[in-house]
């Protein structure tokens, strides 16, 4: 196959292959959105890619706004630096516009963005949105039910492996709990956080079934401390992680790969799609009726499946026979056009 180097002459080598390609992954800074383009890129074998995390200088207000080479301090020099890559994967609105700008300044590079990209598709050579996010069709847009992420058998196995004898004073049946916080979406305060693990507790004490919580970056401190004195005075065994607790090891994987079911609050779509597709039963927590239509739309699609159900007070339901495959579907459409565009070169 012939690729093309950056001064634009054809270069000798083999690029059939997109794991051999050069990649770059641009960040917003937020992990839901930058696991998605992590993910994406292991699914495609791609080693050890490259990140680079832009934050803007100015307020969120502007960002819509005003150009992109003015709202980033590195722009020039990321216009420079990704001459040395062949492909830029991304997710995100703000951010989708960075990559639209770069691959207008460089048309050779393979732009790949994930969920709902600002403008049209044809700026870019692979769309990947969700569901709920109801864009426009197009042959360079595929269309997933959940998240893509970095959830895989193999990470699940090997954290279970990992976490094993450091969570085995949780015994018998295990329920991670996956803790987002508040947003411009929804609100989760610290009232909530004490009604989550009272419920739970309530019905786990019969069973003797243990609790394996997470926090997030969107928690909060006072959420936080609310969960873990409530935690504390349940009389439920129960391991605790977050944020806060600077370099210690994240057992997130590890809960994934051990519970027997999980209870997510229903603000964060990544870690549904991530709990859906590492195989789990699925329970929502939180005000169905509070929540914007799109994310109503995505709970209701998962629901049909059989994935997820709202907590009601009961575990109910069964393991699906699968977990989510929308990174392998993505991956997939992403490796046919980076094919379909170099037997074309």
């Amino acid at each position: 196959m012939m690729a093309l180097r950056r001064d634009g002459e054809m270069d000798v080598q083999d690029i059939q292959d997109i794991a051999k390609a050069r990649v770059l992954i641009l960040s917003d800074g937020r992990t839901g959105a930058q696991n998605r383009s992590l993910g994406v890129a292991e699914m495609l074998g791609i080693k050890d890619p490259e990140v680079v995390t832009l934050t803007p200088k100015y307020s969120s207000k502007l960002l819509r706004l005003l150009p992109v080479s003015w709202l980033y301090e590195d722009y020039d020099r990321l216009v420079r630096d990704v001459r040395d890559y062949d492909v830029v994967i991304t997710a995100g609105y703000q951010i989708s516009r960075v990559l639209s700008a770069l691959k207008k300044n460089d048309p050779r590079l393979f732009a790949v963005v994930l969920m709902r990209p600002a403008g049209s598709a044809k700026h870019f050579d692979v769309v990947a949105v969700e569901q709920h996010d109801r864009y426009p069709a197009a042959n360079n847009v595929v269309v997933t039910l959940g998240a893509p992420n970095r959830i895989t058998r193999e990470k699940l196995a090997l954290e279970a492996d990992r976490w094993r004898k450091r969570l085995s004073h949780v015994r018998g049946t295990k329920i991670a709990v996956l803790v987002g916080g508040t947003s411009k979406r929804s609100r989760f305060g610290v009232e909530d956080a004490r009604a989550l693990v009272r419920e739970l507790s309530s019905v786990l004490k019969e069973s003797g079934a243990g609790i394996l919580l997470t926090t997030s970056r969107r928690t909060g401190k006072d959420v936080t401390e609310a969960l873990e004195s409530t935690l504390k005075t349940s009389g439920i065994e129960h391991f605790m992680w977050s944020p806060e607790e600077g370099g210690r090891d994240n057992p997130y994987l590890a809960y994934l790969a051990l519970a027997d079911a999980v209870v997510v609050t229903a603000d964060s779509v990544s870690m549904v799609s991530e709990a859906a597709s590492a195989g789990k039963p699925v329970y929502l927590w939180g005000d169905e009726k509070a929540l914007p239509r799109k994310l109503k739309d995505y709970y209701t699609s998962m629901i049909k499946q059989g994935r997820v159900r709202w907590w009601h007070g009961k575990f109910t339901l069964r393991p699906p026979a699968a977990g989510l495959m929308d990174t392998m579907m993505v991956a997939g459409f992403v490796r046919s056009k980076w094919m379909k565009r170099n037997r074309a070169s």
